[in-house]
């Protein structure tokens, strides 16, 4: 081994630590001691004439238009509104309004951000919950774990599947049509399930009767940017989904949204330059450069040749990533995890393994991101938004007490359905 692979290896290991067992400035550490890899040239391609091709700025270009574009809509008060107008709909049946407000949490995370959803959401559910005089925990993670269902049945809901289309070249459409059952049926069953930990008695029925007091059309701060916001939204969604006909790349559709409004709106960058996370956009940068040091000094290579002796086991190699995500992501967080194993998947399609592979991995993936508060991002934003409302801690244990059901159910479904289309495929 020479130096330089030493040398990469632990400031790798360093970084992976940091982001597992870190508590503040991962997005800053993680990018900082990939700039160090670069900088000490310990791999070749990270020139910076060659970053871009080492950066994946597709991503990164799609998540930062898609922020834009929801900026203006939280801005204009459309989400408040439409999740009024839900609740008023839903009238004194309390679960049947808590299931469509989750199909708008699904919805959103599907075709959002994740991140975005929970921000959005979270205040409505504690609303509701103090309006109705209701415990807000099994509110806020049943919105968590739906939001997760939610984001995992696109391609843009989340972060962990935009690095693995990156990685693996699919499309918007392969996502949805691939992903999109698993997580419908999955959102069916878990609406069942917290049936039972969500009580609804008299007192609740009652306090029902005064969201009807609460004017919808309060919320709307600007009804010329909500209409201008939604009609681009829907029109860069609907590109999206026929962006492999018109050959225009998903990151060039979501910043000419946000360009779009920014004009009509007559703003500049600085307007939304607080909107955007500029951590997730560094930390995604760092990850990419990262995972190509791994590649590089052949790590991934390596982990490639340790599964290429089940060739010949076909449903060996759906179990095993199915079973590499739901060990890893709670664990990793989503992304990190995605962009170490993402290469090797990679490699291993390339000796002639089947392509379900990557759907194995990203079902399992997606529904596992809820175990921990490791998994993702917006599970560490509910959870501050939880203690800040409840007045206390809510622990790591506490956490997986309540998840730990949701997330089997989920991983059961899950192997169910991609054994299923494996079956199917043959």
């Amino acid at each position: 081994m020479s130096l330089n692979t030493l040398i990469t290896l632990i400031i790798v290991v360093v970084t992976y630590g940091f982001i597992i067992f870190g508590k503040k400035n991962k997005a800053v550490i993680t990018f900082g001691l990939a700039l160090v890899i670069a900088a000490m040239k310990l791999v070749e391609g990270l020139e910076p004439e060659n970053i871009s091709r080492v950066i994946d700025l597709d991503t990164l270009g799609l998540l930062t238009g898609m922020m834009i574009i929801v900026a203006f809509l939280n801005s204009s008060g459309f989400f408040e509104y439409f999740s009024i107008k839900v609740i008023k709909f839903g009238g004194e049946r309390f679960y049947f309004t808590l299931t469509l407000l989750m199909v708008v949490v699904a919805l959103t995370s599907a075709f959002l951000d994740n991140v975005v959803t929970i921000i959005v959401m979270a205040p409505m559910m504690f609303l509701i919950a103090d309006l109705l005089d209701m415990d807000p925990v099994p509110l806020i993670m049943l919105t968590l774990v739906i939001d997760n269902i939610g984001g995992g049945a696109t391609l843009i809901g989340s972060p962990f599947n935009l690095v693995l289309g990156s990685i693996s070249g699919f499309s918007f459409n392969d996502f949805i049509i691939k992903l999109g059952p698993a997580s419908i049926l999955v959102f069916m069953v878990l609406m069942l399930y917290f049936k039972k930990h969500i009580k609804v008695d008299a007192s609740i029925i009652s306090n029902i009767k005064k969201l009807d007091e609460m004017d919808e059309n309060k919320a709307i701060t600007d009804w010329k940017m909500m209409r201008v916001s939604l009609a681009v939204f829907l029109a860069v969604i609907i590109l999206f989904v026929i962006h492999t006909v018109i050959g225009v790349e998903l990151s060039y559709i979501a910043l000419l949204g946000g360009i779009v409004l920014l004009l009509v709106n007559k703003k500049g960058f600085d307007h939304v330059s607080d909107k955007i996370d500029w951590d997730m956009l560094f930390f995604f940068a760092g990850l990419y450069i990262i995972s190509h040091a791994l590649e590089s000094i052949g790590i991934t290579e390596l982990m490639a040749n340790g599964l290429l002796h089940f060739q010949d086991s076909q449903l060996m190699m759906l179990i095993i990533p199915f079973a590499l995500a739901a060990i890893f992501v709670p664990i990793l967080n989503n992304v990190p995890a995605a962009l170490i194993f993402g290469p090797v998947f990679r490699i291993l399609v390339g000796f002639g393994f089947s392509t379900m592979i990557w759907w194995a991995f990203a079902i399992s993936g997606n529904f596992a991101t809820s175990l921990t508060p490791l998994g993702a991002v917006q599970n560490i934003v509910a959870i501050t938004y939880l203690e800040r409302e409840i007045g206390r801690s809510f622990g790591f244990k506490e956490y997986v007490r309540w998840m730990i059901m949701p997330v089997t159910i989920s991983l059961v479904i899950g192997l169910l359905y991609i054994l299923g289309l494996f079956a199917i495929s043959k």
